[in-house]
């Protein structure tokens, strides 16, 4: 039997990191933006507005997220606009709420982005999971050897 799955990709809203996870059912969904990168387009075919991952009625199972790089603790290194950690911060809050279980955070990544040393982190950054590179699967959290 099959479990239907919804899928949900980020829009950034503005330069204040504010971002919004929107379910698509298709690649058609997404349209480029300002900075040729794929979003979704805020109404569906119908014309209805997308259901936001925020609102949505179920909990998320799974998050991937990206980095420029990442350690073996799960500290991620992104571009700096804070986006994906407001994001992640704002649902695990909501799933907090919510009695949900967090959903599993993790990054695909190329082995070179996987450094030896520390990324230093502030007290906002949200960090991963696991991390899925060519090179094999690393399990960080107990989150994740729980549900990998």
């Amino acid at each position: 039997m099959e479990i239907p799955k919804k899928l949900y990709v980020p829009r950034v809203e503005d330069k204040e990191s504010n971002m919004r996870m929107l379910h698509i059912t298709s690649s058609a969904d997404l349209v480029s933006n300002s900075m040729n990168i794929l979003e979704p387009t805020l109404l569906d075919n119908n014309g209805n507005q997308r259901e936001n991952v925020l609102q949505a009625d179920e909990p998320v199972d799974l998050l991937l997220l990206p980095g420029l790089a990442f350690d073996l603790s799960g500290r991620r290194l992104g571009r700096g606009g804070g986006y994906y950690d407001l994001f992640l911060k704002n649902y695990l809050e909501l799933a907090g709420k919510r009695g949900w279980e967090p959903p599993l955070l993790v990054a695909l990544t190329y082995s070179t982005q996987i450094l030896d040393e520390p990324i230093p982190v502030s007290p906002h950054d949200v960090l991963v999971d696991a991390l899925v590179s060519p090179s094999g699967v690393f399990t960080i959290s107990p989150n994740a050897l729980k549900r990998m």
